[in-house]
């Protein structure tokens, strides 16, 4: 049964002021269902202009319905508008859980993620759409105003839930100068689960991004005691707080998803907080091969668990043709322009052709200068990374 999200997150408002709460897990998530019939594919965007539901239309939903894992990105109907061409202000959380709904209607079986933030609290929009709104957080910049974020006005008018630097004041995310979620304290981090389960709750979302989970360089390797003390403006005990907080809050979002999914920014991050990743680049270089028969040999190391890689590339060739040279079980090719909807982001001449599974890793031949690698029905792929050209030879079908 769906729950109103207004319903759940009123419960979740009384349940983080009086510290009391029903346990909640995922329990009707469904992990995405990873087959080489064809390219591994998935679907990352929003689209902003949008009628007055928020959901997408019908061109972008045939393109859509053919990825088996999508994310909603937090642009979707932030341009919504009525019948007669007027603006139409939406929650994020509204326009995506019509959107969810649509793409479940259509296939059940699709797993659909929301794209949260661990960090970054979005407050600067305005409800006339226009210019930036100082009211709750007067040091914001242009970034900080991305979607229109639901329980903002909550967080910003009860400070116990923003993380404060050494002078006591809120302290400022640099790209942003967004607020931040004090992470040290175990109700903020509950809350931040919540909000996730929440919206799992409606029965047609199966996971949350979490942006920033590796700070705003999407490494993990940036997430250190001291690079957060000096980016947040942090002494170091609340630093070693915050980060060892931050990460336990996700851990915990992990684990009460069940069969669903957390999708964190760095593959070092899976298996230890995450199990998805949305890398930020799938270039036709030996670093995107490598990283992807790394995490395969961690996957099969650690007894093969469900793990989703994302490896978000722009629908080219030879980027694909580094993808498949390195891919394993779990790992997708990623489309999409954050919040340009679907258009041109499928690829009918890729993504549809038969393809079977790897026959092997792929093989670097260093006479040569290249990689390949060959799949069950017939298809052999090549690339040259000292130029990034790669070749893509289909099997008969």
């Amino acid at each position: 049964m769906s729950v109103p999200l207004t319903v759940l997150l009123s419960l979740l408002l009384v349940c983080t002021c009086t510290g009391s709460r029903t346990p909640q897990t995922c329990t009707t998530c469904k992990f995405p269902q990873h087959s080489w019939d064809t390219v591994p594919v998935s679907f990352h965007s929003a689209q902003q202009l949008t009628d007055s539901s928020g959901g997408f239309s019908q061109d972008n939903l045939d393109i859509i319905s053919k990825f088996p894992l999508v994310t909603i990105e937090k642009w979707q109907g932030v341009k919504a508008e009525d019948s007669s061409n007027k603006s139409v202000f939406l929650w994020e959380e509204d326009a995506m859980i019509k959107a969810a709904k649509q793409i479940k209607a259509i296939n059940e079986n699709i797993s659909v993620i929301v794209w949260f933030d661990t960090m970054l609290i979005y407050t600067g929009w305005n409800m006339s759409g226009t210019g930036l709104n100082t009211t709750l957080n007067p040091d914001i910049d242009s970034a900080c105003a991305t979607g229109h974020f639901r329980p903002a006005e909550f967080l910003e008018k009860h400070e116990q839930y923003l993380l404060k630097n050494t002078s006591g004041l809120p302290a400022l995310e640099p790209w942003s100068h967004c607020h931040i979620y004090d992470h040290s304290k175990d109700f903020v981090r509950q809350y931040w689960t919540d909000m996730c389960l929440n919206m799992t709750a409606t029965g047609v979302i199966d996971g949350c991004g979490a942006d920033f989970s590796a700070m705003e360089q999407n490494s993990w390797k940036a997430h250190t005691v001291p690079k957060i003390a000096q980016e947040l403006g942090l002494d170091n005990a609340t630093a070693t707080a915050w980060a060892a907080g931050h990460r336990q809050m996700m851990k915990d979002t992990t684990a009460a998803l069940g069969n669903g999914l957390l999708v964190a920014k760095d593959g070092l991050e899976l298996g230890d907080h995450a199990n998805g990743v949305l890398h930020e680049g799938c270039q036709a270089v030996n670093d995107t091969v490598f990283t992807l028969q790394n995490l395969t040999a961690r996957a099969k190391a650690a007894g093969n668990p469900k793990w989703v890689y994302q490896c978000h590339g722009e629908g080219q060739i030879n980027a694909l043709a580094a993808f498949l040279i390195g891919a394993g079980d779990g790992h997708y090719f990623s489309c999409g322009g954050w919040n340009d909807g679907a258009d041109g982001h499928w690829i009918d001449d890729l993504f549809s052709k038969p393809l079977g599974a790897p026959l092997g890793d792929g093989v670097y031949d260093a006479s040569k200068g290249c990689w390949t690698r060959s799949f069950a029905k017939g298809t052999k792929v090549t690339l040259f990374p000292a130029n990034r050209t790669g070749f893509i030879d289909w099997g008969q079908w």
